[in-house]
């Protein structure tokens, strides 16, 4: 197996895609300082999966990628690509040729790819363990790495050692065994916790169970009567709301055809007396007529009257004539005279009897005249007679007419007086049948404002039943989320406490000297220092390290109780521990000027500490001539200082010892017993808090609950 050839893009100085080919004939890469030489050693190491960024000399893993220059912009992201021979299947993938790719943005997101496939950061390693190349291996090897590989412990060394062997990979699959064992004991023992409160919490949840389901069964039933009522209710109104409509429609029904034969018999009498005005007119006219043709028939009689008159007259005038002249001749013989004067008489009245018959003739011809004029005003005046008689007929039948219209117009009156009863009998049944249906529409809209009113009421309990069901859920959910937060605490306690109670991490004598100390066979026994001390989370390491084992030795009352306590173990052939009698112990504390002005001082270890009074003389002579300060330079600098007078211990657990020796590495930060210990402080604190906090949020809850299970019951 060997590299054939590395393929860069946007990593460190490489803003280009960049590929180098990696052949049997090339030995090394060479170049002036700063040509980029160590930026593809960082990309070999980057892309085999190296996390630390200051093993890629940078400050962050974001500096890997280009940057930008003043000509060139940034990039987005970076991404190299390691192309391995594997012909002789060298790593564990059927393939010829295995390329392994990882691109990462600036946004933190990471890729990696094994021949293209997406992969995970964690198959890589797989891949390269115990191949040499992995990010134990020493394949790879950069500036300061040798001599750093010489200056380490043997034990340090060894997992160089166990790559080289090809076991590194069986020692990651056994610590991650034994990590996965650990968490399925922690979690086993949780199940059981669980279990345990839960099977105290099935009778009560099962009595609670049974109310609940009485309840729902009862609240359904109480709708269900509530919602018959209302129904029953809305029945009855709808059914007399029906028969007010039909009232009133039959009332308007009769108004109606009230109004309609009114409006006909109204009709109706005008035509009559419009009829009865016109004949009035006809016989008025007739009538003068009749007094016209009447008052000429008067005139043409007066006229023949006189005519006649006139006649009798000149026919009585010519009897006299005659008379006289017969008297005449009869005195003819005695007078000429009279004779000659009768004859000139005679002529005188031959003419005037000539003029009198010219006269006559004419009055003759007139009266023939006028007697026609008369005989044809006669038929005039029969004709008018008989029109008149035609009139005065078609008069009385007119007048019968109009007596049967009055008589008709009277039982009209009748009928309309019937009518104008009825109707206002109508009026009265209308009037009652509006006052029904205002009644009904007014009991009606009263109805609908009950049904609004409810169905607002419904709309507003249905929101308040939303809201207060919104809140009920996401009190229940809070109660549930805390609730498991308070489970998963409580369990951690349970652990931590069994361990203290156990005194698990403690050496064999210490845990037997307890067990007796708790069963009354040693007295006396006040417990290991690391249980009669606390301190804050920040010194805990550096206690640890200052104490060392001094932290499982056990504290008594006097000498006395210590020799007993030895004599058990001898006995039990339970091991050796060291013994701290109160009675004669007393503290020494570190006195030296000026040590609160070095550089990085943090204080006196037994100052950092609490502890009951008590206490303070073996407190003081454990931790009172060691000085705590920030890091590993500050210790340095105050042993030299000082000529390494005291022990000097630094936060993270770097150690300066009396005389100038060095004791480092690194440190298990949660795996101390009084980190444990602190531990179980806090996560009792919390467990209190939180069971306080629960209290008051299933308060909330019940409150809630029933909050909305009164506004679904309303």
């Amino acid at each position: 197996m060997y590299l054939k050839s590395l393929e860069v893009q946007g990593f460190k100085s490489f803003p280009d895609k960049t590929l180098i080919r990696f052949g049997d004939d090339i030995t090394a890469i060479v170049g002036p300082n700063g040509s980029g030489k160590s930026n593809i050693s960082d990309a070999i190491l980057w892309v085999m999966g190296e996390q630390s960024s200051k093993t890629l000399r940078g400050a962050k893993m974001e500096d890997v990628i280009f940057g930008g220059t003043q000509k060139r912009s940034a990039v987005g992201f970076a991404e190299a690509t390691l192309i391995l021979d594997n012909s002789d299947r060298a790593l564990p993938y059927d393939s010829d040729e295995v390329m392994i790719t990882r691109r990462y943005y600036r946004s933190g997101d990471s890729e990696y790819y094994i021949n293209r496939q997406s992969a995970r950061l964690r198959d890589i390693n797989e891949m390269f363990m115990d191949t040499g190349l992995g990010r134990e291996g020493y394949s790879n090897i950069g500036q300061g790495r040798i001599d750093e590989i010489l200056s380490l412990k043997s034990a340090d060394r060894r997992e160089i050692f166990e790559e080289a062997a090809g076991i590194s990979k069986y020692r990651h699959r056994k610590e991650e065994t034994e990590r996965k064992l650990a968490h399925t004991e922690d979690n086993l023992m949780r199940i059981g916790d669980k279990v345990s409160e839960l099977e105290l919490q099935l009778e009560p949840l099962r009595i609670q169970s049974e109310k609940a389901a009485k309840y729902l069964e009862l609240r359904d039933e109480l709708q269900g009567v509530e919602v018959a009522v209302w129904l029953d209710k809305l029945e009855k109104l709808s059914a007399e709301a029906k028969k007010a409509e039909e009232d009133y429609t039959s009332a308007s029904f009769v108004l109606q055809q009230a109004h309609d034969d009114l409006e006909k018999l109204y009709l109706f009498a005008e035509q009559m007396g419009a009829q009865l005005r016109h004949q009035n007119g006809a016989v008025d006219t007739l009538r003068e007529q009749v007094s016209l043709l009447e008052g000429t028939r008067q005139q043409i009689e007066g006229q023949i009257a006189v005519l006649q008159s006139t006649v009798r007259h000149n026919e009585e005038n010519i009897r006299r004539s005659r008379e006289d002249l017969q008297g005449q001749e009869d005195r003819s013989s005695g007078l000429t005279a009279q004779l000659e004067q009768a004859a000139a008489r005679i002529e005188e009245i031959d003419t005037m009897l000539t003029q009198k018959a010219g006269e006559l003739e004419v009055l003759q011809k007139q009266l023939m005249a006028m007697t026609a004029d008369a005989q044809g005003l006669t038929r005039q005046f029969m004709e008018l007679r008989t029109r008149e008689v035609n009139l005065t007929a078609d008069l009385a039948a007119r007048e019968a007419d109009e007596k049967t219209i009055e008589a008709n117009m009277a039982d009209s009156q009748l009928r309309a007086e019937e009518i104008r009863k009825d109707l206002q009998s109508g009026d009265a049944k209308e009037q009652e049948a509006r006052d029904q249906l205002a009644k009904c529409e007014k009991e009606l809209k009263k109805a609908q404002e009950e049904v609004t009113a409810n169905q607002n009421a419904i709309a507003g309990y249905s929101l308040r039943q939303t809201t207060r069901a919104k809140r009920r859920d996401e009190l229940s959910e809070q109660v549930q989320k805390l609730r498991s937060q308070l489970e998963g605490i409580t369990a951690k306690v349970r652990v931590f406490r069994a361990m203290e109670q156990d005194f698990e991490g403690y050496q064999k004598s210490v845990r037997q000297v307890m067990q007796a100390a708790k069963s009354g066979a040693l007295r006396n026994i006040h417990g290991p220092i690391s249980q009669l001390i606390r301190t804050e989370d920040a010194y805990t390491v550096a206690i640890e390290i200052a104490l060392g084992g001094a932290m499982q030795q056990i504290v008594v009352d006097s000498e006395q109780d210590g020799k007993a306590a030895i004599s058990y173990l001898n006995r039990t052939n339970g091991g050796r521990t060291t013994f701290w009698p109160l009675s004669v112990i007393q503290g020494k504390i570190l006195k030296e000027s000026g040590l609160e002005k070095c550089r990085g001082f943090v204080g006196i270890a037994a100052d950092l500490i609490k502890f009951e009074k008590r206490y303070q003389g073996v407190m003081e002579n454990l931790l009172g001539r060691i000085v705590i300060v920030q890091d590993m330079d500050c210790a340095i600098a105050m042993a030299r200082q000082y000529a390494n007078r005291f022990k000097i211990v630094t936060l993270d657990g770097q150690v300066v010892n009396p005389g100038g020796s060095m004791t480092g590495g690194s440190v298990n930060k949660e795996a101390g017993i009084l980190s444990r210990a602190n531990e179980l402080d806090k996560l009792t604190a919390r467990e209190a808090e939180l069971t306080e906090k629960l209290q008051s949020l299933e308060g909330e809850f019940q409150e809630a609950r029933r909050a909305a299970d009164q506004v679904e019951f309303q």
